[in-house]
């Protein structure tokens, strides 16, 4: 139940309109080459090299492995599975194809590196996950706070509320409500010590429902993207933040999906309500220059994530990349 915030959010009303128009957006060759490592179940760790001209793909080990993530295009981090599924985080050095183990767990459901930080999770599904973090090099090993999970910016941690109606006669709704991030930082508390501030100076944001997928945070870069829907007169709404400033576009007829933040962009896709036409597009974080990058090839459960400034879709039939930007 949302208790320590009060319905104060209204609705967007009158803001800037944004018009969706869709054109056929010719496929992309990158400017640069890229090389995109990936894993595919039980088989081992694979990369693609993608230029203007070429693209081709190549094994690099064997084994099971899974939850690729990039640093600094030097090293890739994963997890690395035994023949009994335990799973432990690896580097591995481009240059050399050399990997080094960073963990001895056994039991890592997932990682993700944020602030030069690595940052696991084990127990994910329970009331208190446990999370760690530890430094690039697999030192310095210290349990962090669950809240680290929530997305966010610098200032704000941002989720969906657990409630009912907060009035009498409300209809249900589950909000997007933001809280300051723990006076404590990072720092493990105990669960029940933390009962008492769990909902101190939480604010609800949005007016309408806001499910898992509608919303994406970027600490390093200050910055937050939340859609929501009036589902009355179907029109979606876009707030981008960035550095505590929101700005709002509203967007009639179309339902909207953040997919990143990169570089001071926002990309999302965008559906019409009938599910008969979809494009990828991308916006300043200001609000401007709202342009369409991609076609309907994908959604955001085919992003496997960014390499040098390029959005990476990957086909779930084939298993070709795609990259735009």
């Amino acid at each position: 139940m949302l208790t320590g915030a009060v319905r104060t959010a209204p609705s967007p009303g009158n803001v800037p309109e944004l018009k969706i128009t869709l054109k056929k957006v010719a496929m992309m060759k990158p400017k640069e080459s890229l090389t995109i490592y990936w894993t595919k179940s039980e088989q081992g760790i694979f990369k693609t090299g993608i230029d203007s001209k070429t693209t081709k793909t190549s094994s690099v080990l064997s084994g099971s492995y899974g939850n690729v993530m990039y640093q600094n295009y030097g090293y890739v981090f994963l997890l690395k599975y035994d023949e009994n599924r335990k799973s432990d985080i690896y580097q591995l050095e481009i240059s050399s194809n050399k990997l080094k183990r960073l963990t001895n767990e056994g039991d890592i459901e997932y990682f993700f590196l944020k602030k030069n930080s690595i940052y696991y999770v084990k127990g994910s599904m329970t009331i208190e996950p446990s999370v760690y973090r530890i430094s690039m090099s697999g030192k310095s090993r210290v349990r962090v706070s669950p809240t680290v999970l929530d997305e966010g910016d610098k200032k704000y941690r941002y989720y969906i509320a657990s409630t009912g109606p907060l009035d009498m006669g409300d209809d249900i709704y589950f909000p997007l409500v933001r809280q300051p991030w723990p006076s404590t930082g990072e720092k493990y508390i105990e669960r029940q010590e933390e009962e008492e501030s769990e909902h101190k100076g939480e604010e609800v944001l949005s007016a309408y429902e806001v499910g898992y997928s509608d919303y994406i945070g970027d600490v390093d870069s200050d910055s937050f993207v939340y859609t929501e829907k009036d589902l009355k007169s179907g029109a979606s709404y876009l707030h981008l933040f960035f550095k505590n400033t929101e700005k709002v576009r509203k967007i009639n007829g179309w339902a909207l999906e953040p997919v990143d933040i990169i570089n001071g962009w926002a990309y999302f896709t965008a559906e019409s309500l009938d599910g008969n036409k979809s494009g990828l597009f991308a916006i300043q974080l200001d609000g401007s220059e709202l342009h369409q990058i991609g076609n309907d090839e994908f959604t955001y459960s085919d992003y496997i994530g960014s390499v040098k400034g390029y959005l990476v879709f990957q086909d779930r039939n084939n298993g070709s990349f795609t990259v735009y930007k």
